[in-house]
């Protein structure tokens, strides 16, 4: 597919909006899932989406946060900023945010809706707290902080992978499951609908049978129940 903006640009990108919500929770104290709803509806995440210059490159994270706010028309304080070296799991949050918006082309309103920030960020803590409960006694405090940085990235692009083979499984959905789906039916109850036999359709949306090959009235029960042309299921 085709990126918003070169690659080049997305370390310090990615990096930017994991700074964005690290300063907005610790120094700014706003919870990090309604940080990115603002992100979203101030229009922030669609020029950052489109590879904005300005606000992917031109702009820190504390500079994304403020201009969030400002153009949402919220109230701040400019706060001092509070980096850990380790990173937070807020800032892994964004950081991977801003790295599956790129991979994807997806909009960051739509990945909301499938990426969940807070269970992220809690499953984020805990795998990190074993992690660095695993880890020899003997490191320096920098030595921790080089690996857990390394742990946060990892497990961002484990939960990248993730997102976007969950986003490939359902791209391989029939047309016929995708249909179903999108009118509100189990398998049950379209075979109500339709008449077809619910094996049968089973069948069809597991493509063990090819539904363009099948008996003439079953495809146009099948169209009839979900309210479509007989071609778009096959």
């Amino acid at each position: 597919m085709t990126h918003a903006y070169d690659k080049v640009f997305l370390d310090r990108a990615a990096d930017s909006l994991g700074r964005m919500l690290d300063h907005s929770v610790y120094s700014l104290h706003y919870d990090a899932a309604a940080m990115i709803d603002l992100f979203i509806a101030s229009g922030v995440a669609d020029l950052f989406g489109r590879g904005d210059i300005r606000i992917i490159a031109g702009m820190s994270g504390v500079e994304l946060a403020y201009e969030v706010l400002e153009n949402s028309g919220m109230a701040y304080e400019r706060m001092q900023s509070r980096y850990t070296k380790g990173l937070s799991p807020e800032y892994w949050c964004g950081y991977t945010l801003a790295r599956l918006q790129w991979e994807t082309g997806i909009s960051f309103g739509e990945l909301v809706r499938s990426f969940s920030v807070q269970p992220f960020i809690s499953g984020y803590a805990k795998s990190r707290v074993s992690f660095l409960d695993a880890l020899p006694l003997d490191l320096t405090t920098e030595e921790r902080s080089a690996r857990a940085k390394a742990f946060g990235l990892g497990y961002s692009s484990e939960a990248v992978s993730g997102f976007i083979s969950s986003v490939s499984d359902k791209d391989q959905d029939t047309p016929l499951k995708k249909m179903r789906i999108k009118n509100g039916l189990s398998q049950s109850g379209l075979a109500k609908a339709s008449g077809v036999p619910l094996r049968t359709i089973q069948q069809y949306e597991q493509r063990q049978k090819d539904l363009a090959r099948a008996r003439a009235e079953y495809l146009i029960s099948l169209s009839q129940a979900l309210g479509c042309d007989p071609s778009r299921l096959i």
